[in-house]
């Protein structure tokens, strides 16, 4: 299986930056950035892709959105789009707020890792949008140390295909020899035999 490696990740974050900021300040000067997009944000903008992660892995999030948005799609990621919301609470008004996001996506990554098997969110999110659309794929982001056979994640994560990233493009795929290229399956193919 190919997986995407989380250090292969944040090289290509760091490089898409044209100066690196210790994490405490980057967040700072990414909230400052997210107020002014947030006053000319629309609340019924249509999105290809929910993305659904933990914070703690917020330059892997960011950095997939970029890759995302750079072939075309559009992305929603919460603390990016609506930074008020408090995901560190379950509450009636942000579950509210998660699930019209979710009308207006067609499809949901599911950003696994360890940070992951912490969230109250993610298992929710992944439930409805399977639900609504049907169209969602795993993606299980690995240490350099963690071995890729050895992935099992939540056993009811294997029920769905998962995000590959070769080279510079995304794939869904059920196996290695199972798969059809991301665009394709955003307008709603699935993978195949190769």
């Amino acid at each position: 299986m190919a997986v995407i490696r989380k250090s292969e990740i944040l090289k290509r974050y760091n490089a898409d930056q044209s100066y690196l900021l210790e994490e405490s300040r980057e967040r700072l000067f990414a909230s400052g950035q997210l107020k002014k997009a947030f006053e000319s944000f629309s609340f019924s903008e249509q999105y290809d892709v929910f993305l659904s992660h933990s914070y703690e892995d917020s330059r892997v999030v960011k950095q997939v959105r970029d890759m995302l948005q750079k072939k075309g799609h559009t992305v929603y990621v919460d603390w990016l789009e609506d930074s008020h919301l408090d995901r560190g609470k379950v509450t009636s008004s942000t579950a509210t707020v998660l699930r019209n996001r979710m009308k207006n996506c067609s499809s949901l990554l599911y950003l696994t890792s360890a940070a992951a098997e912490s969230s109250v969110w993610m298992p929710w999110e992944l439930g409805y949008m399977d639900a609504r659309t049907n169209r969602v794929a795993v993606a299980p982001i690995f240490e350099d140390d963690e071995d890729e056979e050895e992935f099992l994640g939540r056993e009811y994560l294997g029920l769905y295909p998962y995000l590959d990233l070769t080279s510079d493009s995304f794939y869904i795929q059920n196996s290695s020899n199972e798969w059809v290229g991301f665009d394709r399956w955003m307008q709603g193919f699935n993978p195949e035999d190769h």
